[in-house]
């Protein structure tokens, strides 16, 4: 689900039941008109090619606030993304993608071209904008790989609930992107060294960020990732990776309204395996991460209810078995995050986070999945209770 209303950094009031269902039909007879149009294009290095991607369903969810107030709501969600590619050589291609969120339950659209987003969580809602705009460089043999523009940036840990704690654009349904410049280059024995600049605008980030991370002084218009990825097999090993985000002058760590701000450093790592199960296919598919905020902000000012600094651990386990019917998978993935860990898409703050995730490959290229999860707060004022939200989807994912 794509954070509440509560962490926005602008509203949308809720429509009339006519735009509701006007915009459902829309959405739908949009996305399938180009479903059916999508025939493979030739391959022709000379021209443009085109591909997209629509994903879309049922979403609900109930909460138990620290009052014990009750609040619950539904509603169904969509995103649709359209790409256009061009070879420029046999080296350097152009890339470019608009992708659009919709919703039953929003108020109008937006249409633009910023670099920041109008929400902590990314899009909102009812918005389109370009979500890739970029040059990339790929030199021969699997060597140095550069992008430089509106790219996605991702690192998550594999699994059917593939999920990261720290850079992973636009899971879900949800949109993000990475303006500045990405660069991937071998270094020995398997392992590749990422350089990710991000510019980030003084009104936000694009990037999901939580408060009380803030970008409006001068110093924090750059954040810096460093890491060590190696995917190739070792035994069972799959995955292993070792990373790094810095966020200078990031960090509003005695609240937004007070001038101090900090560095924000984070480090991070991660490893994967995988074990064949028997002779038909299956398998099994396990993964841990563990990161940790070097500097994080009060207790008061995350509201915890605590006296000193809040903690900056985060960590996750997943495990899935793929195939255990054919076409069939099954996930299930564990994890929390203290109030200080503030940069995770998949993990809010001061949250322990718990669920299943179904997977049925019913179509080469579309898919059905539904999800089963529960969020509990870690750590709240005295007098209070923890706040506890539930929530599923199923929704169909198609790529054309």
């Amino acid at each position: 689900m794509s954070p509440r209303t509560s962490d926005c950094r602008s509203r949308k009031k809720a429509p009339g039941p006519a735009i509701r269902v006007a915009l459902l039909v829309a959405g739908s007879a949009l996305a399938g008109s180009f479903a059916a149009s999508a025939a493979p294009a030739p391959a022709d290095d000379a021209g443009w090619q085109f591909s997209g991607d629509f994903r879309g369903g049922y979403f609900a969810s109930e909460r138990t606030a620290r009052d014990g107030t009750e609040s619950d709501e539904d509603a169904f969600n969509a995103r649709l993304r359209l790409a256009f590619e061009r070879s420029l050589n046999e080296t350097w291609r152009f890339r470019t993608r608009v992708a659009g969120r919709f919703s039953s339950e929003q108020d109008d659209l937006d249409v633009y071209l910023h670099s920041y987003a109008p929400t902590r969580g990314g899009a909102d809602f009812g918005d389109i904008t370009l979500d890739e705009a970029y040059f990339g460089y790929q030199a021969p043999d699997d060597g140095l790989r550069f992008k430089v523009g509106r790219m996605q940036t991702a690192f998550a840990v594999p699994g059917v609930a593939s999920k990261g704690l720290d850079r992973n654009d636009s899971p879900n349904i949800g949109v993000n992107w990475t303006d500045g410049v990405h660069l991937d280059m071998p270094v020995a024995g398997g392992w590749r060294g990422h350089v990710i600049a991000q510019y980030q605008d003084a009104k936000g980030s694009s990037s999901v960020t939580a408060a009380p991370l803030d970008f409006s002084d001068s110093g924090s218009r750059a954040t810096l990732f460093l890491g060590m990825e190696n995917k190739q097999r070792v035994g069972a090993i799959t995955q292993r990776m070792l990373s790094l985000t810095w966020m200078p002058e990031s960090l509003a760590d005695r609240g937004l309204g007070d001038p101090s701000r900090q560095d924000y450093v984070t480090v991070d790592a991660r490893i994967a395996a995988e074990w064949p199960m028997g002779a038909t296919g299956a398998k099994f598919v396990t993964g841990a991460e563990v990161g940790y905020a070097l500097e994080t902000p009060l207790d008061a000012v995350s509201g915890t209810g605590g006296n000193g600094d809040t903690g900056g651990l985060a960590w996750q386990v997943q495990a899935s078995v793929y195939d255990f019917a054919p076409r069939h998978n099954i996930g299930l993935a564990i994890g929390r995050a203290d109030a200080g860990w503030l940069i995770s898409p998949d993990y809010r703050p001061n949250d322990s986070s718990a669920e299943v995730r179904y997977q049925w490959q019913f179509l080469p290229k579309t898919s059905m999945e539904a999800r089963v999860r529960e969020r509990r707060e870690l750590e709240h004022p005295a007098g209070t209770r923890a706040r506890v939200d539930r929530d599923l989807y199923v929704r169909v994912s198609h790529k054309f």
